[in-house]
């Protein structure tokens, strides 16, 4: 049976609704192939989701019927958000897809001091624009109903900052290779906000392992291997589920 397609719809309050998204058209019309009298399933990314069936579609509009609006409550008891770096652009939209599918809150991404040299005299909007689309498209695709949060800063510096005025430092983790703790040896938290920070392609700057040694910062390996910087945030996540005891 085929899975019903689900849109993301920011407005989503009324009895209609009208999609004006080229790129969500194309998608519905031509790749999906739809028509009228299809069903969809519509969410607004704040937990808000609805039924809806397609009353007609034109070239730059798709009219929809909305019809039994439900209010849904995140799967997980606790926050996640994730600290990464920009680096190379199809690495990083595959972790920030996979990220999203087992269940981030927050995305925070910072440009580290050991830039990609594709990226380093990159302007980087088309990037931060790419990266918003995908992870509407990544919402759609794993059934998640909350958009995470998302941050930029220019440095790491500004990152923890940021993160460090809405939590504990104790519930901000650095997952570094250099780290002489196992994730093994950490304990479950009862705080409701988690955090963690993970490094580029090359490692943390010297300056950059400054700034974290000041902030007195708890410094964990994932595990005895090293892994990729596009995978290292998956399994920190996913880690950081089973320590609290959730499914991810």
């Amino acid at each position: 049976m085929m899975r019903t397609p689900r849109l993301f719809c920011p407005e989503l309050s009324s009895s209609k609704y009208q999609c004006t998204n080229l790129k969500q058209i194309h998608h519905l019309a031509k790749v999906l192939r739809l028509g009228a009298g299809d069903s969809l399933e519509l969410f607004n990314g704040h937990g808000l989701s609805a039924t809806g069936v397609i009353v007609d579609i034109a070239r730059k509009t798709i009219s929809i019927e909305v019809d039994n609006l439900l209010t849904l409550h995140n799967p997980y008891k606790f926050k996640y958000q994730a600290i990464i770096p920009y680096i190379k652009k199809d690495n990083l939209i595959y972790l920030v897809q996979k990220l999203i599918e087992i269940g981030i809150n927050s995305i925070i991404f910072y440009r580290p001091d050991h830039m990609d040299q594709s990226l380093l005299k990159r302007d980087l909007t088309k990037l931060k624009l790419r990266l918003e689309e995908m992870i509407i498209h990544a919402c759609e695709q794993s059934g998640c109903n909350f958009l995470p949060i998302v941050h930029d800063f220019n440095d790491l510096c500004g990152a923890i900052n940021g993160v460090l005025k809405n939590i504990n430092p104790k519930d901000l983790f650095v997952f570094d290779t250099l780290a002489n703790k196992l994730f093994g040896e950490l304990e479950a938290t009862p705080s409701n906000i988690l955090a963690f920070i993970t490094g580029p392609e090359s490692g943390f700057s010297e300056k950059e392992r400054i700034i974290l040694d000041k902030q007195n910062l708890t410094k964990l390996r994932i595990n005895n291997y090293i892994l990729r910087a596009e995978t290292a945030p998956i399994v920190a996540l996913s880690k950081l589920h089973s320590l609290q005891g959730e499914v991810s």
